[in-house]
């Protein structure tokens, strides 16, 4: 059997397609199921999200005038057509983390082999981190969207007379709206520099209509223009776009510390004071990263080389001060797992003569391999998610404990403590329930019912009524507290 008969068969002509259709489903199948059942409910940080995302008000133009607007706009739609629940306020973020998974394949098939671009993106997109930011119902999956977006318009942009003017004028409109996003107008300027030290890429900088270019910049001070009004109305907004200052930090050793922690910590023991599973990349990914650098530094007279490391060394600085932002590596780190990628699969393939036979069955380790890689990385999410206490505990799941509650008693009163009331009135409205609501905080009084009156009291409020509960709900997959709400009846 020779090569060319190898490829007369439909099965070798569709093997990307049927590896695209693969990733594909596997990727949305995992999120659909991470978004539904791992770990089930909402934080803290995800309630915030929601609160956030229902303070947009079309009567209020300045409303609109909040970090990560794009996001908090989509939303604020989910909520309203399908009523607040854990998956509605994550749905957005399945969508756009389904949408930068498909777009970082065609970035990488572009830059890449076809089978380096489907190697990776398995890699990288099945990783605990990536699961972890695209089933969240918070913005953060956002620092991956848009970078990716940028490349994909800027990668198919190029041709040897420039770059095409209508992907320059809609590199512009993603940059400017990137500029909501927490630490974009890094990622920009690392893109800018990156391309302004290679003299090939200024080559096509200068080849390029300068109309397109002046549409796109004009794009980019229109959104820094409403930033800036922005800023002018609630100086907050530049302190969270530029350096995150709920979670900045200026004690460098400290930072260096947990940002180590969380990528080599392969016990997950700092997971208990980050809040984020560790480590976020696996030892077989960082061992593709280092591959990559040096294949990279082979490579470095190539713009690519040029984007990633000025993009990697902008990156170190945020991260060195915010050590929480650490996900911001998600984009240029699958560019290097895709260089070491290609490194390993051609010097396979350069121990195996260029017989059919060879070829294919020496496909079996390297699949072995990779599938193992991309396997473990999965089941790390899940079991994490699901088993470890610092993770397991964080959500809760009261809002559909109150819904099954509310259809079993309707007549039901609810009383809440008063830190959960605008998530409980955006839960109720949303979803046409109507019971009367008391918000109680630790000034109030004790609440005593009246005579029939049923109520069904948080965990947080419980303390104010008065009596014994009639019998508690609990949510059995918390390892503490696992009693979230009290029934009280008189």
């Amino acid at each position: 059997m020779t090569k060319n008969s190898v490829k007369k068969y439909t099965l070798y002509r569709l093997r990307f397609w049927i590896g695209y259709g693969f990733l594909a489903i596997l990727v949305l199948g995992i999120l659909t199921f991470a978004s539904l059942y791992v770990p089930g409910g909402l934080t803290d940080m995800e309630n915030t999200s929601v609160i956030k995302s229902d303070g947009l008000r079309i009567d209020n133009p300045s409303s609109f005038l909040v970090t990560d607007m794009p996001y908090h706009g989509l939303q604020k739609l989910s909520i309203e057509l399908l009523g607040l629940s854990s998956f509605s306020a994550k749905l957005p973020s399945v969508i756009i983390g389904f949408l930068s998974a498909v777009t970082l394949v065609f970035v990488l098939a572009r830059r890449f082999s076809q089978t380096t671009s489907i190697i990776t993106a398995g890699i990288i997109i099945v990783s605990s981190l990536f699961i972890s930011l695209a089933t969240t119902a918070t913005p953060a999956i956002m620092a991956v969207f848009w970078p990716v977006m940028l490349l994909l318009v800027l990668t198919y942009g190029v041709h040897k007379q420039g770059v095409k003017s209508s992907l320059v004028c809609a590199a512009g409109l993603i940059s400017a709206l990137s500029l909501f996003t927490p630490f974009s107008i890094y990622v920009i300027l690392s893109l800018i520099i990156g391309s302004l030290l290679h003299p090939h890429a200024r080559y096509l900088i200068r080849k390029t209509s300068n109309s397109a270019l002046t549409t796109a910049s004009l794009l980019v001070l229109a959104a820094m223009a409403v930033v800036a009004y922005a800023s002018y109305k609630n100086l907050a907004l530049t302190s969270e776009l530029l350096y995150r200052s709920d979670s900045f930090s200026p004690d460098v050793t400290t930072n260096l510390s947990l940002v180590a922690m969380q990528i080599i910590d392969f016990s997950s023991s700092s997971t208990a004071s980050t809040g984020m599973l560790a480590p976020v990349f696996g030892l077989s990914s960082l061992a593709f990263v280092v591959i990559g650098c040096y294949q990279m530094y082979k490579w470095r007279h190539a713009a690519l080389y040029y984007i990633t490391f000025t993009w990697l060394l902008l990156t170190t600085a945020i991260i060195i001060f915010n050590p929480s932002a650490v996900y911001m590596l998600v984009v240029p780190f699958a560019i290097l797992v895709a260089s070491g990628v290609r490194c390993i699969l051609n010097y396979w393939y350069r121990l195996f003569p260029r017989i059919p036979y060879a070829r294919i069955f020496a496909l079996i380790p390297v699949t072995t391999l990779f599938a193992c890689i991309i396997l473990s990385s999965t089941v790390q999410f899940f079991y994490a998610f699901h088993y470890y206490a610092p993770l397991a505990n964080r959500s809760r799941d009261d809002l559909r404990l109150v819904k099954e509650e509310l259809q079993r008693s309707p007549d039901s009163s609810l009383v809440v403590n008063s830190n959960e009331n605008d998530i409980y009135r955006i839960f109720l409205d949303t979803n046409n329930l109507s019971p009367s609501v008391t918000a109680v905080d630790s000034a109030s009084g004790k609440i005593r019912l009246a005579e029939g009156q049923r109520a069904i009291v948080t965990k947080s409020a419980t303390s104010k009524l008065v009596g014994t509960p009639e019998y508690v709900i609990a949510d059995t997959a918390l390892h503490r507290d696992s009693d979230r709400l009290y029934i009280y009846k008189r």
